[in-house]
């Protein structure tokens, strides 16, 4: 898995999650945005971003 498609994988998973679960309050969303870029960085130390996006997604769902 490469950098853009994770960013596209994030970005699909905030959208879905936003939308279709009706997260409400903006703070969620830049939590949620902020938890994906976290999840982006460990995945380039840890050489997966398969690892970080589902570290992101598991932190996400702790958080909602």
């Amino acid at each position: 898995m490469d950098l853009f498609l994770y960013i596209a994988l994030a970005a699909i998973y905030i959208m879905v999650v936003h939308f279709a679960m009706s997260m409400k309050g903006e703070t969620s969303v830049f939590l949620m945005i902020g938890t994906f870029i976290l999840g982006g960085g460990i995945g380039y130390f840890l050489g997966s971003y398969a690892t970080g996006l589902l570290g992101a997604i598991v932190i996400t769902l702790f958080l909602w």
